[in-house]
């Protein structure tokens, strides 16, 4: 279910067509790896959490960094990818 919803995200934003083979290969596998994780971990504590977190952010982070740096003007608000923390603090699971 993560996985589906976070590949929608993907096609919803349009960003499937934008990333390079490379970087989408990149992405699934890091995320398809984190999921695997999660469901053989059912009952892992808040701090192997955060740290599966941030290890999935180190892949996906300086992948979307670019896409957005190759927006038309450097700089603009509209290169910045929406931070949408759906109400929870960036620590939050």
């Amino acid at each position: 279910m993560i996985k589906n919803s976070l590949l929608f995200q993907f096609d919803k934003e349009k960003l499937g067509g934008k990333l390079s083979d490379s970087d989408k290969t990149s992405i699934e596998s890091a995320v398809e790896e984190q999921i695997k994780w999660l469901e053989s971990n059912p009952m892992a504590e808040v701090d192997e959490l955060k740290e599966h977190k941030k290890q999935l952010e180190e892949v996906v982070t300086p992948i979307m960094t670019k896409l957005y740096g190759q927006g038309s003007g450097a700089g603009d608000a509209g290169d910045v990818p929406p931070h949408s923390s759906h109400g929870h603090d960036d620590d939050s699971l």
